[in-house]
């Protein structure tokens, strides 16, 4: 399961991450403490197939059908059973075609024999029901705000939601073979999993009979409905379909087109063929997350499609690969309990890169592997700390998190550098060979890597999966000219506590000198080491841990020549971002030249897009030159961060810059970032350009919703009105949801009281609507900061069928109750920060024009310079010269 709607989420990130901060690094506990552990759930009968006959009916919403379970009694003393079945009418229950008395509280439906059953004998239950299902099944289609939206019926059944569309034993513990018989209107096409083994017409309807027999969770059953165009291809024999609405077949091919080549490298690099009859995507409208990786046959967001002109900058590859490979991991092995759920989502997410890897390149891959780095630690550093393997959480989906997502797949990689690849994917392979078709635990993984290497790898599991955080490794670099070597120390930073470590790893050092370098591998166990390393002359500059295999944050006290060296030199590109990275926090004459360098001369985009953002945090007129020289550089994820970076002057000729890549830029997403930067600027022409804006359409809107977000940097009363009108039921999906979301933030930055009464009039009956238009009000209301909304956000939050939802109206009203005692220091320092910020930048404009024509003047008249100089000299007394110094002295003193 993928939770990002696009791609792009991982160049746009969301400051949410940085709220409800409540210790001294803005972190809070994962969960409250007393909360109870979660324990897997036991087994009575072993559920070896499950036939599901069902009958959507689009008019009403509703399905009807019959769920059969073949189940075989695990113990000699069973005489009752008790299924997951929520939300539905039970009609009937037969066992092995007798009545069964059976009793349904409207969560569980508790069956009554009457007598023991034999155990091991398989045994047929037949449950009859009917459902207006909330969750697990949903039916999307044109009314009168969309009226030409596409007509679907979907399911979603992770993490535990299949229980509200057939009745069943809703846990991944429990695996069986499944076949899907779905009523279908004439017309339509369905996707269930495995092969379509039967179709029978019926008049105005057809049934369709999926059946698969690779035994899975319920979680993974799946059914879509709707007026699709199939588009097969295959790999190996295996059938690659897609499935997507009429007209959309260029979008479709752009979009899922690498998917056989994608199965291909999968199956060859674990050693198991892809294990299922086919592999098919379909796209759903107002899916709730990105992509469901149902066996056979993924889901996804209908906002994966996308035309040529995103495609400049945009891919469908990731959710695509994700979803792939947890036909491996997640479906064909799947964790035992959500406790273990990392044995799914981080190996999809790794395997996600690495493909990356596989079809981009190396430099691609690491740098992806670093966003995701970034992202885990934006949620360590602003929201909590916890360890990947836990059972400690209230609802399944807390725990789907960037922890168990990114910050996994960064452990796995590095334990793939530790291994080597001959041993990493024999490893992959003795893992899905030993266990396929089965359910995982944590330990089953680190008993394939024991079982491989011969080597106990306890450790590695103790501090990275069982324990939290990172090490926080702080270097320092001393040259001893008296011995002719390098004083090395390394230090980890973090603090030790019962969930952080102190972190054991080998890490690779390259010093590199005139003519030569030399490589070192240090074992880390301690808080601290310190080496004299013996070199022929001074290093040049200094590569910690090449290649970046190591989770870490790392703060060095290089030399700016050395790291103008390495940006210069440095053959590993994670090695030049963080020489960039260094540069911008020197933020000197020297730096901005070097990093304007880099950035117009850089082989890779990513190294230019650090550059340019160092260079939007430098705010002199040398690094904005330096911007508006290279704003047309070639790869438009590059010219994306230029024009980022632009929004960090307030100055005309940036403000100019970026009015011109509205007007002619192709790419959307740099005409977004070039909107919200414009904002940034609050130049006098930046309301109206963005006015101009909002009537042009985008891949998932991202230049409205960018305009939007550039409205509320701007802070200007007029869009106020603007936004509300585009919350209204009927405007383009994606900009109403980010309009909703910015209304209460602009209206909390600059609208006065009945500004602020309208926003939250306007948004909270929103609260009401589907998962995205809820999710959006939340943000929208939090942002707004108004303890009058606290009302309606409890009332949703007690009221939610949906786990996500409840949590985000909590912990918006708790965000609430936190900023109250802050918003009026907040707000007055946040003026007082941009006026210093304006006055700091015009300043640093007239020292270097100063300085610009004290040198011309120096070219041209460097005697008569010399003599006015002396001639000032001579007219101050020596008393007030030596007067001068001690009265300024004495008032530092007084201050102090």
């Amino acid at each position: 399961m993928n939770f990002s709607l696009t791609e792009e989420a991982r160049f746009f990130k969301d400051a949410a991450w940085l709220q409800h901060a409540d210790d001294a690094n803005g972190r809070k506990p994962f969960m409250k403490k007393g909360t109870e552990p979660k324990w897997c759930r036991d087994r009575f009968v072993d559920v070896q197939h499950i036939r599901l006959e069902i009958e959507p009916n689009f008019k009403t919403k509703s399905i009807s059908g019959t769920s059969t379970l073949t189940v075989a009694p695990i113990y000699e003393d069973t005489d009752f059973l008790v299924l997951d079945a929520c939300e539905m009418e039970i009609e009937s229950v037969n066992a092995d075609g007798r009545s069964v008395n059976f009793y349904h509280d409207g969560e569980k439906l508790t069956l009554q024999f009457g007598q023991k059953l034999e155990a091991d004998r398989p045994l047929e239950i037949a449950i009859r029901y009917r459902a207006t299902p909330r969750r697990g099944a949903y039916f999307v289609g044109p009314d009168h705000g969309y009226p030409d939206k596409h007509l679907e019926f979907w399911t979603q059944g992770q993490d535990e939601d299949s229980r509200y569309w057939f009745p069943c034993f809703d846990y991944p513990n429990e695996k069986a073979t499944s076949e899907v018989i779905a009523r279908v209107p004439k017309g339509m096409t369905s996707l269930s999993n495995g092969a379509l083994v039967n179709t029978e017409d019926h008049g105005d309807y057809q049934l369709h009979h999926w059946k698969h027999d690779v035994p899975h969770v319920a979680y993974l059953i799946m059914l879509v409905i709707g007026n699709y165009v199939k588009i097969s291809k295959e790999w190996d024999g295996i059938p690659v379909d897609y499935y997507v609405p009429p007209g959309r077949e260029e979008d479709g091919e752009r979009s899922f087109g690498p998917t056989p080549d994608m199965v291909r490298f999968f199956s060859q690099k674990t050693g198991v063929r892809y294990p299922y009859a086919k592999y098919a995507q379909i796209t759903a409208e107002d899916f709730i997350f990105g992509g469901m990786e149902n066996t056979s046959a993924t889901l996804q967001t209908a906002l994966t499609l996308h035309d040529a002109t995103a495609h400049l900058d945009f891919s469908s590859d990731p959710l695509n690969s994700h979803e792939l490979a947890h036909q491996w991991f997640g479906d064909y092995v799947t964790c035992r309990d959500w406790s273990h759920a990392w044995l799914n989502e981080s190996f999809a997410t790794y395997f996600e890169a690495m493909w990356c890897e596989e079809s981009l390149g190396d430099d691609e891959f690491k740098y992806y592997l670093d966003g995701d780095w970034r992202v885990y630690l934006a949620e360590d550093k602003g929201s909590y700390r916890r360890a990947i393997q836990t059972n400690i959480y209230n609802e399944p989906l807390d725990l789907f998190d960037r922890h168990l997502y990114q910050k996994g797949a960064v452990i796995l990689h590095h334990l793939r550098k530790l291994l080597g690849d001959r041993l990493w994917w024999k490893v992959i392979n003795r893992y899905l060979t030993k266990h396929g078709g089965g359910s995982v635990i944590t330990q089953d993984f680190a008993g394939a890597i024991e079982e491989v290497t011969g080597k106990n790898y306890d450790w590695f599991f103790s501090q990275w999966i069982y324990g939290g955080g990172h090490p926080e490794f702080k270097l320092k670099a001393h040259w001893d000219d008296k011995h002719g070597g390098l004083d090395f120390s390394i230090l980890q930073k973090q603090k030790p506590d019962e969930l952080t470590a102190v972190f054991r790893t080998p890490v690779t050092v390259r010093f590199v000198y005139q003519g030569g370098e030399e490589v070192r591998t240090f074992e880390i166990s301690k808080p601290a080491h310190r080496y004299h390393v013996k070199l022929p002359s001074r290093p040049k500059w200094i590569a910690f841990d090449p290649g970046n295999s190591v989770p870490k944050t790392l703060e060095t006290d290089y030399s700016e020549d050395m790291l103008i060296q390495q940006l210069q030199h440095d053959d590993d590109v994670m090695g030049r971002v963080y020489a960039a990275r260094g540069l911008g926090a020197k933020a000197t004459k020297k730096a901005t030249e070097a990093l304007a360098e880099a950035l117009g001369k850089d082989k890779f985009w990513g190294v230019q897009a650090e550059c340019a953002q160092a260079l939007g945090k430098v705010h002199s007129s040398q690094a904005l030159d330096a911007l508006l020289k290279h704003s047309s550089i070639k790869h438009p994820k590059a010219r994306r961060a230029v024009a980022r970076a632009l929004g960090e002057y307030h100055e005309g000729r940036a403000a100019a810059r970026l009015q011109e890549y509205l007007e002619s830029e192709e790419s959307y997403y740099v005409t977004g970032e070039a909107a919200l930067a414009l904002g940034k600027t609050r130049q006098a022409n930046a309301f109206d350009a963005l006015c101009e804006v909002l009537a042009r359409d985008s891949h998932v809107d991202v230049i409205r919703s960018s305009a939007f977000s550039g409205f509320c940097e701007l802070r200007d009363p007029r869009a106020l009105e603007i936004m509300r009108e585009w919350t209204t039921y009927g405007r383009p999906q994606q900009a109403r949801l980010s309009a909703i979301a910015s209304l209460g933030r602009l209206a909390h930055e600059v609208g006065e009281e009945k500004d602020k009464t309208v926003a939250r009039e306007t948004i909270e009956p929103l609260l009401e609507g589907d998962f995205r238009t809820a999710m959006s009000a939340i943000s929208g209301l939090q942002a707004l900061a108004d303890m009058k909304a606290a009302p309606a956000l409890a009332k949703l939050a007690r009221a939610t069928h949906d786990s996500r939802i409840k949590k985000r109206a909590q912990g918006a009203i708790e965000a609430i109750r936190a900023a109250q005692g802050a918003v009026k220091e907040v707000k007055e320092l946040r003026e007082d920060y941009d006026k210093l910020k304006e006055n700091y930048d015009k300043l640093a404009e007239r020292l270097q024009k100063l300085e610009d024509l004290d040198k011309e003047s120096k070219k041209k008249r460097p005697t008569e310079s010399l003599k006015k100089t002396a001639k000032l000299t001579t007219k101050v007394k020596p008393a007030a010269r030596k007067a001068t110094p001690k009265k300024v002295k004495s008032k530092k003193k007084a201050k102090r």
